[in-house]
């Protein structure tokens, strides 16, 4: 079954005797294993399996985990069947993608990464990072070895004491929200990296309920509901339940974000669109367009701009020399006055700033205007300077 693989299989007794050790040739006199901790021998009296600290292996000199179950010898006495393997394998099977993935031991100690993991295995995280990662799961920032901020979302197994980490940088967290929720989807795969790592021990009989559990995490990613997991293996009805936890503080995140907007005082308007033709808007943004304000339509739904007429210093401005379109293809504005010419007939000044959104690489991927409505403070000022003239003249 190991031939040709980097695996090893070892059988021992509670001891310390070694009956079988693939990575010695049949016959050859076996050394003693390491002796079982006190904590290890409870976890065999609840069959529950063991999941080694990461370690550096003496002959091959390379990182690597175990994980052992208890067995019964010929004579019903109690014996450990064990399979080690490298740390690259869990590596090899973590989704960068824009995020960081970590798995570390008990310690604190990295057994793999799926961004320098070669560097990193086998080295303790940072003693900031780690003082966070506390309880159950949760959630926190920090910065990594390379200085940049980072938003951190972790879950430690109760079986083997083992965390599972995944970092994003918080300049991508704080991009429009709806953005976000795409990408913290990801998560959901920390469910995965678990069943791989215990695949090797418990095989098909996991495999129902990784795909229970992959159709969670994809209904997270996609804003679906997630719903509660039955399942015989508990870890991975913890997960469901973390995700089904995840899941309700981003609709509270959402709820948060969307008060805001229809609170604040401004009109904002969002856009994806490369032409900045189709916006998300705020409830004063639609007032001020002439539009209905629908409570009832979804938060972040886009819809197509208004048809007006732009004004700038008595210059009509095309469509894409607004400052929405402008800031889509990397421009910058602050306090621009224009004035707007709605279907209704309606004249609105407005002073208006927009700014792009980049993605963590800098490329530019939708862009934002917030704009205050000046109309009164306008019609005042041509007032004054009515009467100013006229008084003038008189």
């Amino acid at each position: 079954m190991v031939q040709g693989t980097d695996r090893i299989i070892l059988l021992r007794d509670l001891e310390r005797r070694q009956i079988l050790n693939t990575h010695f040739d049949f016959g050859t006199a076996l050394p003693p294993a390491v002796a079982l901790l006190p904590a290890d021998l409870e976890k065999l009296k609840s069959h529950l399996p063991l999941v080694s600290n990461v370690y550096i292996s003496p002959i091959s000199k390379e990182y690597r985990v175990a994980v052992a179950v208890s067995v019964r010898g010929p004579h019903g006495e109690s014996w450990l069947l064990a399979i080690t393997v490298p740390a690259t394998h869990i590596r090899d099977v973590m989704m960068p993608a824009g995020w960081t993935i970590g798995i570390g031991d008990r310690d604190g100690t990295y057994v793999a990464r799926s961004q320098l993991h070669e560097e990193m295995a086998g080295k303790p995280g940072l003693p900031e990072y780690l003082e966070k990662v506390v309880g159950r799961s949760g959630t926190f920032t920090s910065r990594n070895f390379q200085g940049m901020t980072l938003l951190a979302g972790y879950y430690r197994s109760v079986a083997t004491g083992w965390f599972y980490a995944a970092n994003v940088a918080l300049s991508v967290v704080q991009a429009p929200l709806w953005r976000s929720l795409a990408a913290i989807g990801a998560i959901g795969f920390l469910a995965m990296l678990l069943s791989i790592a215990l695949a090797y021990i418990v095989g098909k009989r996991f495999a129902g309920a990784t795909r229970d559990l992959a159709a969670r995490a994809e209904a997270l990613r996609t804003g679906r509901p997630v719903t509660t997991m039955s399942t015989a293996v508990s870890e991975f009805a913890t997960i469901a339940d973390a995700l089904v936890g995840a899941q309700r503080a981003i609709a509270e995140r959402t709820d948060e974000l969307q008060t805001v907007l229809e609170t604040v005082p401004a009109a904002v308007w969002f856009t994806y669109d490369p032409k900045a033709l189709q916006v998300i808007r705020n409830r004063f943004a639609a007032e001020l367009m002439g539009l209905p304000t629908d409570i009832g339509k979804s938060f972040g739904a886009p819809d197509l701009v208004v048809n007006t007429i732009a004004l700038k210093n008595g210059r009509k401005v095309s469509r894409e020399d607004r400052p929405l379109a402008r800031a889509m293809r990397g421009e910058q504005t602050d306090n621009e006055e224009f004035s707007y010419i709605l279907p209704s007939g309606i004249e609105r000044f407005l002073l208006s700033s927009a700014r792009p959104i980049r993605d963590p690489d800098g490329k530019i991927i939708g862009a934002v205007q917030i704009s205050l409505d000046i109309t009164e403070r306008k019609r005042g000022e041509e007032q004054r300077k009515f009467w100013s003239t006229s008084s003038i003249t008189v």
